[in-house]
């Protein structure tokens, strides 16, 4: 048991260590030290060290699964030797189980969260004839921060507690407090500069145009009664042709590499389109909305349109627009505009929408 328990925690150890891969769930990896308060029929002192790994995944909304594995150290009391144990002797525990785990939250935040489950845990004491492998159940509620570093990393905190099917049953209490180390998560956005010289031209048909009809927008307002020029496709606008407020515009072509919040070279281009035309209205404030698809786990998508809105928004003060002005707020899956039934469907719900406020 003791080999299988070091290689346990040697194998979460080695898959925590590499960089954040990609993909739909949103797996981790936990380390918690623990204090045990132990049941007195074990006849040892009744605190105690341990430590726990675990490894987790989300599978359906709140509904997470861990796999854990940990071991304390008993050490004996002076007064073992009544019960016919030696004293000052160290005794150990190895346990190897799996825990289903709700979250009360999106795990992006402070979450709390209750969890449950069962294992095998062998206990090894003095005499060697007592060593026994048995079945114990859990029970814990703890609660996990916003992340506290860059990579991702959260604190873990929980309150557990142990029924051990040792001899005539132990109960004991723990208390944890570590960390958390996410596996797969959105990376952090990826910002470019690019000068609004490189926006590919228009090819516009060769025509005559009246100069004092035109309407270079598209929005309705001759050119010569526009005070707010380069208005983007699709926007209503006032009599002098400034965007109205309280308004959704479904930016086109914004689109980023696969399962990133990388933007493509022409989702790049389409955004300096977007500058131009906050330059040309500076008394608007606008929220940058990220949607996903529904596939993959809902939490992920979350955290993934998150990123992909902060993503737009570093773009476009990157390229010259007030931080003020700008909010970033993902919507993950919440908000389809078309059935997730079908490809076609999926393709419209994963977008980037501008509000102005």
């Amino acid at each position: 048991m003791r080999f299988l328990f070091s290689l346990a925690l040697s194998s979460s150890l080695t898959i925590s260590l590499p960089s954040v891969a990609e993909g739909p769930d949103d797996t981790y990896f936990d380390l918690t030290p623990y204090i045990a308060h132990l049941d007195k029929d074990r006849k040892t002192d009744r605190q105690a060290g341990g430590l726990r790994a675990a490894y987790g995944w989300g599978w359906q909304g709140p509904w997470y699964s861990e796999v854990q594995v940990f071991g304390s150290i008993l050490e004996s009391n002076d007064f073992s030797h009544t019960y016919g144990y030696p004293s000052q002797t160290d005794y150990y525990m190895y346990g190897l189980g799996f825990d289903v785990v709700y979250n009360f939250g999106d795990r992006i935040g402070y979450t709390p969260y209750l969890l449950g489950g069962l294992g095998a845990v062998n206990n090894d004491v003095l005499p060697d004839e007592d060593d026994a492998t048995n079945a114990f159940v859990n029970f814990a509620a703890g609660i996990t921060t916003q992340e506290i570093s860059q990579r991702g990393i959260r604190l873990r905190g929980e309150v557990r507690y142990m029924y051990d099917f040792f001899k005539d049953n132990m109960s004991d209490w723990q208390l944890a407090f570590g960390i958390s180390i996410p596996l797969r998560r959105p990376p952090a956005p990826a910002v470019a500069t690019v000068s609004p010289q490189d926006i590919a031209p228009i090819q516009e048909p060769e025509q005559q145009i009246d100069v004092k009809l035109a309407d270079s927008d598209n929005d309705g307002v001759l050119d010569r009664d526009d005070r707010c020029p380069d208005t983007l496709p699709g926007a209503k606008v006032d009599s002098e042709g400034c965007v109205i407020a309280n308004q959704v515009i479904i930016l086109d072509n914004i689109h980023f590499e696969f399962n990133s919040s990388t933007l493509t070279p022409i989702a790049q281009n389409e955004l300096l389109r977007v500058v131009l035309a906050l330059r040309n209205q500076p008394g608007s404030e606008v929220e940058i909305a990220g949607h996903t698809d529904s596939l993959g786990n809902d939490n992920y998508n979350l955290r993934l349109s998150q990123s992909r809105a902060d993503a737009v928004r570093a773009f476009l003060i990157q390229n010259g627009i007030n931080t003020s002005r700008l909010t970033a707020i993902g919507y993950g899956e919440q908000q389809p505009i078309a059935s997730n039934e079908t490809e076609s469907g999926r393709a419209q719900n994963r977008r980037v929408e501008i509000h102005f406020r």
